[in-house]
């Protein structure tokens, strides 16, 4: 190349991605999945409320169930509550009030029970379900569980992943095994054994 020939500009990055598109696509998802269930959402019915094509989509989110996922990933209203209350009891007892509330709740239900039938069938997507939503969920309740640790109100040698298996572990058995709606005293309840079995005499609940 000559000094008088022109250099090529350089070929930049495609198009960025439009963060404000992806909130509207997973907002009229969440809508969709919480108003009429799994069942019933289809990406062509998410085009159309988010008003955009479903190529947009697709770009995005290779399947329904991953759209799926990623609008309960972005969703606040379901994040487990996990902020500082002095009291490892009592932030046990939110978390679990707050899981009782979900899993009663007739939108859940009609979220759950669809999706984790694509789950079954998809290995590739269960692997995402669970790193990206089931794990950070976890790690918000081992958060807490280390305060109570610091705290000095659980025994430093408890088994993280035990305690949140304790805790979840009845509140499903009772709603999607047994069909049952859950009482709001399972949140007190649930709490308690975990504390009973791995609580120090400072984190247990008064007699």
């Amino acid at each position: 190349m000559t000094a008088e020939e022109p250099t090529k500009a350089a070929r930049g990055p495609g198009r960025p991605r439009d963060a404000g598109r992806d909130e509207t696509i997973l907002a009229a998802t969440l809508t969709i999945l919480l108003e009429r269930g799994y069942n019933a959402l289809t990406i062509e019915g998410v085009a159309a409320a988010a008003g955009v094509g479903r190529p947009t989509i697709y770009r995005r989110w290779p399947s329904k169930a991953a759209l799926a996922v990623a609008a309960l990933v972005h969703s606040s209203r379901l994040a487990i509550p996990a902020r500082d209350r002095g009291s490892l009891r009592e932030e046990l007892v939110a978390i679990q009030r707050h899981q009782i509330s979900l899993i009663n709740s007739p939108e859940s239900r009609r979220v759950t029970s669809g999706l984790v039938a694509d789950l079954v069938h998809d290995p590739a997507l269960a692997e995402t379900y669970v790193s990206e939503y089931l794990v950070p969920r976890r790690a918000a309740v081992w958060e807490v569980l280390q305060r109570g640790v610091d705290r000095g109100e659980l025994d430093p040698d408890a088994d993280f992943a035990f305690v949140y298996d304790l805790l979840i572990g009845p509140l499903f058995m009772r709603a999607v095994v047994w069909g049952q709606t859950l009482s709001r005293d399972a949140a007190e309840q649930t709490a308690d054994v975990v504390l009973a079995a791995f609580g120090t005499d400072a984190g247990r609940a008064p007699a």
